[in-house]
């Protein structure tokens, strides 16, 4: 992102006011978009359109399994994360795990727990893997999506929002 330092002189103060901000018009959201939908591009032959409704498939997926104050720090950590999550094509409804037999037996065992959970998570992976067919992309795409989203948001918002997503994909 470029951005130029300007100094506005007011003539009858004659105070000098340092200005620091994107001469372009381009927001810092914008540009960190921008950014991830090119390394995104570049890395997996996909188009604009595809890297962006494909991030924001995978981000919306971890706004719905993590808590709002987890998700929280993920859309501090990097700002324009909206933007991406609104580009997303509609999810297919969900089948679910409910009425089945975890549900009959609800929680009689921390393994039955953890079962219930991993077939939920497998889930919401179904959803985006039929999110990316509708984008034209194989559902191969979003395992080769995932690390490179680890990675930009490492280097963008830190470790810890990257485990977070991690938590929500893993």
């Amino acid at each position: 992102m470029k951005t130029k330092t300007f100094f506005v002189l007011l003539v009858a103060g004659l105070f000098v006011f340092p200005f620091s901000g994107n001469v372009y018009g381009e927001s810092s959201e914008s540009s960190g978009i921008a950014q991830l939908v090119g390394l995104l591009t570049d890395q997996l032959d996909v188009t604009e359109k595809q890297a962006k409704a494909g991030s924001g498939s995978l981000f919306k997926m971890a706004k719905d399994t993590l808590s709002e104050e987890d998700f929280g720090k993920i859309a501090e950590g990097l700002p324009g994360i909206d933007e991406l999550i609104q580009s997303a094509p509609e999810a297919p409804e969900s089948k679910g795990v409910k009425g089945g037999l975890s549900e009959k037996i609800g929680g009689v065992t921390k393994e039955l727990g953890q079962m219930k959970e991993t077939a939920e998570n497998v889930d919401r992976l179904a959803k985006v893997k039929d999110q990316f067919d509708k984008l034209g992309m194989e559902g191969d795409m979003v395992s080769k999506f995932i690390p490179v989203l680890l990675d930009y948001v490492e280097k963008e918002g830190g470790e810890s929002v990257m485990n977070l997503l991690k938590e929500a994909w893993l």
